[in-house]
């Protein structure tokens, strides 16, 4: 009856007036990522002494071929026909006494040659030692217009020409000694003490020349052994001596003519560079 009244009167129920609450999104599983293990730390070892000098040791570095003596600055390299010509001539005024005295006693001839010995001995000397020490150049350099100076631009010691110039007669001492022994190869040294002294001599004297002919053949920086001894020499170009007089104008002159007859020019084969 309740319900039929409230149907006549017009009066409908109340609507429920609360809105429901939307619906939440579901929530992605939170996935738990494993946890990094501590990082050790771990201590620093203790460096024996023999590992700081190993270390110490590898820190020195080798030198670069740039470090070694290199061609001094503002001088000129000669030409081929330079180094040729100031061989010739140092050659010639060195040693060239001896081919005569050689071929008189190869005839079997009797001649005495104790002064030609004598005064080619005094003419080697000067040309390596006393021409260097005064003027810095030998008679080969003088005709060839070149000179020999170290790295620094300085002119070389008269000392390097002079046992620079020693390895002809070493070379010829050794060469002699060498085809001694072999032709006696029972007693190589010899049957005495003297001989056995003088041909161990020989020898030794062949040691620079071998020693010089090894360091020029396979060195990084082609330096033979005495360019080495003196802080690395070079040949170098030069002009003339200058206001010369007597010999020395000679010489200038003996210069002048070789460059007019293209002696002293760049040749088509280059020549090994010996100094």
């Amino acid at each position: 009856m309740g319900l039929l009244e409230k149907a006549e009167s017009g009066k409908t129920p109340k609507e429920n007036t609360k809105k429901k609450a939307p619906e939440k999104a579901p929530s992605k599983p939170i996935v738990k990522t494993p946890a990094k293990p501590p990082v050790k730390v771990e201590k620093a070892k203790k460096e024996s002494r023999f590992s700081r000098r190993r270390e110490k040791k590898e820190s020195k570095t080798k030198p670069e071929p740039s470090e070694l003596p290199s061609f001094p600055d503002g001088f000129e390299s000669p030409t081929s026909g330079q180094m040729a010509f100031r061989r010739f001539i140092d050659v010639l005024v060195g040693y060239g006494w001896m081919f005569p005295v050689v071929g008189v006693f190869a005839w079997g001839l009797n001649f005495d040659a104790t002064y030609i010995i004598i005064g080619g001995m005094l003419l080697y000397l000067g040309n390596v030692g006393f021409l260097p020490s005064r003027f810095n150049r030998t008679v080969g350099n003088i005709v060839s217009r070149t000179k020999f100076v170290t790295s620094s631009g300085n002119n070389a010691s008269w000392a390097y020409t002079f046992l620079k110039g020693l390895n002809f007669p070493f070379a010829l001492i050794g060469l002699v000694t060498a085809l001694t022994m072999l032709s006696d190869l029972s007693s190589p040294l010899g049957e005495s003490t003297g001989s056995a002294i003088f041909r161990v001599i020989g020898l030794l004297l062949s040691l620079p020349l071998f020693f010089d002919w090894l360091l020029t053949r396979f060195s990084m920086a082609k330096r033979g052994l005495w360019e080495r001894v003196f802080g690395g020499v070079w040949l170098v170009r030069s002009t003339k001596t200058g206001s010369s007089k007597g010999w020395l104008k000679r010489l200038d002159q003996l210069s002048d003519y070789a460059e007019k007859r293209g002696l002293l020019s760049e040749k088509e084969e280059d020549t090994v560079n010996l100094d």
